[in-house]
């Protein structure tokens, strides 16, 4: 099925959030952390999602947030343990992802784009998914600079001129990739972010669920139809 007629574009995926949801991965490292410091009171998981999404750090959603040194620490241990393999284990990938990228991969080239700082393990999940075969490259940032995702993508769309260039990711800095570069931007709004949230930023269009997505870009190319569009 052809979703964008007679063109071949560049679809950049945020992979976590975006494919993968790492949800679970995520709460888990988050009372890891904190039960290793003696700390037993912690938020429920949707009450840490539901403040996740609003756009808070995880190192912010801490109770006893007057332990400064604490929260120095929790940071350290968590950029430690987030690429673990024992915790990557509780990714999985949403629901259809791998038909909906089957399908575009046909008449589209698929990048994934990553802030990941461990690539040998991120080579690992994706291929454990079988991710790996439905992208032409896979893009990866640091973590610590995550406005090094603009020059990376910049430069593969220099070298790749075709069609539309379209970025889908869950977070404020793949919008404001987006935007830098003025390139179509879908937040997926089922990811780390709300649509409340990310709605400061004007994406183009938004993203409910991943199934969802052919059915957006076969409206690009038609000019949109006003239920997908931003309000």
């Amino acid at each position: 099925m052809q979703y964008v007629k007679n063109e071949t574009n560049n679809i950049f995926f945020d992979i976590d959030g975006t494919l993968i949801d790492t949800s679970e991965r995520h709460y888990r490292i988050y009372k890891d952390i904190l039960y290793s410091y003696g700390i037993q009171k912690i938020f429920s998981k949707r009450k840490f999602w539901n403040q996740k999404r609003e756009g808070k750090k995880t190192v912010e959603i801490i109770y006893k947030k007057s332990f400064k040194q604490l929260k120095k620490n929790f940071a350290h241990d968590w950029l430690t343990k987030i690429e673990d393999r024992k915790y990557l284990k509780f990714d999985k990938l949403f629901s259809g992802c791998l038909n909906v990228l089957s399908d575009l991969k046909k008449t589209n080239d698929l990048i994934f784009v990553t802030m990941r700082n461990n690539k040998k393990n991120l080579l690992w999940e994706l291929d454990n998914f079988g991710l790996n075969k439905y992208c032409s490259k896979i893009i990866v940032g640091s973590p610590i600079d995550l406005k090094s995702k603009v020059p990376l993508i910049n430069k593969y769309i220099i070298k790749n001129q075709r069609g539309k260039n379209i970025i889908i990711g869950d977070t404020e800095m793949d919008i404001a990739a987006g935007k830098k570069l003025g390139i179509l931007t879908i937040a997926s709004i089922y990811g780390i972010r709300s649509k409340q949230f990310l709605s400061r930023l004007e994406p183009d269009y938004y993203l409910s669920k991943l199934s969802k997505l052919p059915k957006i870009l076969k409206r690009v190319e038609n000019d949109s139809i006003p239920e997908f569009k931003k309000t």
